[in-house]
């Protein structure tokens, strides 16, 4: 098995040049009830942030015919074979042929078996020009430790679609980053749960008239246009891959958000730094998804929190989209430049 090496974090911030300086201006105390405002100069954002250029390619895969060949992978948490069998007896009611990657059953802890295992079994079928798309098992955790190692520049040139959420957004970030359009959808543990969700992504993934999805403005909506790449998932694993060599690439983008079993101040805290980063100074606009399961206690309410942290970048913000870790998931294009409008009825997102 080939191993794939990067080039460490510190000599990538070395080339970056000195990322600590920054220029000071003029702080002045303000009351209680007033912000502060003049803080860093925006030019002095973190170095990874700024030695990345806006996306333009754009690698779309190849629509799904029936006859086609799709894999299921596991890169993450493991599953039994009665975990996925719905969804695989789905995907042959699709006119689909199904093969499993050599882990699918195999178990380390709570991962679908050792990280050599789990980076064989997906480059196997990345590698495969067969292979149509691939249907990630289920999330959890686990992906990001094979991302260091896999070859997912293959995908430039023999695209497939790679369909998932929660965990799987690690790979969505990579391959995004890499101009390669993914699929943030329904996996195959709880494929069927929802037929909305399933019926829109079998329309995605065929290309049959899945153009749009929309939802009517609510008071947490900020209305406006935008266009962009639609990039982002699960913000959790945004945040965590965060200042490495797979931080994702927002510049100009439309940023999609959803988590779930996250105490609020976590959600904070999680926005903040991409406050920090520069990185909501950077994006057109933001689709926030299903936030599920989040304990409020002391803090704010997840509204408030959002409010917070995106309601003075006048851009637009659709929320509330049922995308996310809730029964209905619906399927988002992933890398695919999109058109976000937001008004005093309605708040729609059209793939482009």
């Amino acid at each position: 098995m080939k191993r794939y090496h990067c080039i460490p974090l510190a000599a990538l911030l070395m080339l970056g040049g000195n990322s600590c300086k920054k220029e000071y201006v003029t702080n002045e105390y303000v009351t209680k009830n007033e912000y502060i405002t003049n803080v860093y100069e925006s030019d002095y954002y973190s170095t990874i942030l700024n030695s990345q250029q806006e996306i333009t390619m754009d690698v779309r895969p190849d629509y799904l015919q029936k006859g086609d060949t799709v894999a299921v992978c596991a890169a993450s948490n493991a599953v039994s074979e009665n975990d996925i069998a719905d969804g695989i007896s789905t995907l042959k009611s699709w006119g689909l042929n199904v093969v499993l990657a050599d882990n699918i059953y195999e178990s380390d802890g709570r991962y679908a078996g050792s990280i050599a295992q789990r980076i064989e079994g997906l480059q196997k079928m990345l590698d495969n020009p067969n292979v149509k798309a691939i249907f990630m098992a289920r999330g959890g955790y686990g992906a990001s430790h094979i991302l260091n190692y896999l070859d997912l520049k293959v995908m430039q040139s023999n695209p497939k679609w790679v369909i998932g959420y929660s965990d799987v957004t690690a790979l969505h970030i990579a391959l995004n980053n890499l101009g390669v359009e993914t699929i943030h959808g329904p996996m195959m543990v709880g494929f069927t749960k929802d037929k909305e969700s399933l019926d829109g992504l079998k329309n995605a993934l065929f290309g049959k008239g899945y153009e749009k999805v929309s939802i009517a403005s609510n008071k947490n909506c900020v209305k406006g246009t935008a266009e962009g790449r639609l990039v982002g998932g699960n913000l959790s694993l945004i945040y965590s891959e965060g200042g490495t060599l797979f931080d994702l690439n927002v510049k100009g983008a439309i940023l999609f958000i959803e988590d779930t079993g996250e105490a609020n101040y976590a959600i904070d805290r999680m926005l903040t730094n991409l406050k920090l980063s520069g990185k909501l100074d950077a994006i057109r606009g933001v689709v926030v998804g299903e936030f599920t399961k989040c304990s409020q206690g002391n803090d704010k309410s997840i509204e408030e929190i959002m409010k917070d942290n995106l309601g003075d970048l006048k851009i637009p913000v659709m929320y509330g989209l049922s995308s996310g870790h809730d029964t209905k998931n619906l399927p988002l294009y992933l890398g695919r430049t999109v058109k976000l409008s937001v008004d005093d009825k309605n708040a729609t997102l059209t793939f482009k």
